[in-house]
């Protein structure tokens, strides 16, 4: 099941910073002019704004009881992020970065991965997301333009200016290098494991490693903490929230808030015997669309609901302690609305029975989640994880062949490893 685990650096390639170090020409090193954040976006950033804002249904009026009005994306979506204007010890000396058109030399190529993600984890709405091992990679090389795509989408993303993953890393490159223009002569490779539009952040995967890709082919180093923070504001800006593209950038599991014009992450801890069933239904969804069907509003009864779930939720994997998981998993936001279509309902149930600990829709779905483990021990230690999550998987499928639902299930396991960039010589390969 375990197919699309990433398969770290070779030996023979470097680090972007180690090659930094070496030739003095950090390929992934910021630069010296502050940013401002104030471009403008490419298309695909005003495509995505206009999706995250499509205006609430109001199939589901809100009723006389006390309520709060929602904001779709934390509300903080209008505004670009502010960052700070310091320098750093990490930044590249402006004559040797501007003595190229971009920190990737012939012969070279630079090599992304970022992982899938599962937004809402249940009660956390729009803040809570967490990465698992399943991997999408972007290679960049000097050549004559061009877009190839291999694995999920290769027949139906375009290959031309018009691809997500492209019109990122051109935001990317021009916030890094402010008032330059990305090269033409650069080649790309997309090779994609993430399903598109099917709950696990592929949207969020393209633009986390176009954008890191623009970052580093205009000079900062993406794993530098200032780097982060920097793809943090520009990622989340354009989604409208950052519940897929903090775990993206980040890995593990994260929470994340808007505040004082800045978006904040931060880690929670995730137990070492933990594994996720994925069951993959073949039908796509569309965020926006899902989106759309949600109320304005939200009763004071539903958002103590979730409020106490969502509490619970990170006490259990802080603390490793996952015996109330299957209600801290528990949702009255979204998932109500949003499973129906496909029984969402019945197959938490059959999960929870087959040994899950906990189980939601990933994202707006439709894949859905279970989490197993929490025995105390660790996943290469024993069997027991590996059993119980066959278990889980083979509950899921009976149920939805049952539901007349056709899909997959891919087991993967949570990862701390959130996007990572390095090159290497194109000769070693």
């Amino acid at each position: 099941h375990n197919h699309n685990r990433h398969t770290p650096p070779p030996s023979s390639s470097r680090t972007v910073v180690t090659r930094a170090t070496a030739t003095q020409r950090s390929l992934l090193h910021s630069s010296r002019a502050p940013m401002a954040l104030t471009f403008a976006h490419s298309a695909a950033t005003t495509r995505a704004h206009a999706v995250r804002r499509d205006k609430p249904s109001t199939a589901n009026a809100a009723t006389k009881r006390a309520s709060v009005r929602c904001a779709a994306g934390g509300g903080a979506a209008s505004l670009k992020s502010k960052i700070a204007n310091h320098r750093w010890s990490t930044d590249i000396d402006p004559w040797v970065l501007n003595k190229s058109d971009c920190a990737l030399e012939d012969g070279e190529r630079l090599i992304l991965s970022v992982p899938a993600t599962s937004a809402n984890m249940g009660p956390g709405f729009d803040c809570f997301g967490f990465a698992v091992d399943v991997r999408n990679d972007l290679i960049i090389e000097r050549g004559d333009f061009g877009i190839d795509i291999e694995g999920e989408g290769e027949d139906e993303l375009p290959r031309d200016e018009t691809n997500a993953i492209y019109e990122a890393v051109k935001v990317g490159f021009e916030a890094a290098r402010p008032g330059m223009t990305l090269p033409r002569n650069l080649k790309f490779t997309s090779v994609n494991r993430i399903p598109p539009a099917r709950g696990l952040g592929s949207s969020s995967a393209a633009l986390v490693s176009g954008l890191a890709a623009g970052l580093a082919l205009g000079g900062k180093d993406v794993d530098a903490p200032r780097t982060k923070q920097i793809l943090l504001q520009l990622a989340s800006d354009i989604e409208g929230h950052p519940d897929n593209v903090a775990p993206a950038i980040y890995g593990g599991f994260q929470i994340s808030i808007n505040t004082d014009n800045q978006w904040i992450t931060q880690r929670v801890s995730c137990p070492k015997d933990v594994q996720t069933v994925l069951f993959i239904p073949k039908f796509k969804s569309l965020t926006a669309e899902t989106r759309a069907q949600l109320s304005p509003t939200l009763s004071v009864q539903d958002a103590v609901f979730n409020i106490s779930r969502a509490g619970l939720l990170v006490n259990a994997f802080a603390t490793g302690n996952l015996e109330l998981l299957s209600y801290a998993t528990q949702d009255t936001i979204h998932q109500p609305i949003r499973g129906k279509p496909f029984k969402l309902d019945s197959l938490i149930d059959a999960a929870l029975k087959a040994g899950a600990a906990g189980c939601f829709m990933s994202g707006a779905g439709p894949t859905v989640l279970a989490v197993v483990g929490g025995h105390g021990g660790e996943i290469e230690n024993d069997t027991a994880g590996t059993f119980k999550a066959s278990r889980v998987a083979d509950a899921m499928l009976e149920t939805s062949r049952a539901n007349n639902v056709d899909g997959e299930v891919v087991i993967a396991s949570p990862t701390e490893t959130g996007v990572t960039a390095w090159i290497e010589s194109s000769t070693w390969a």
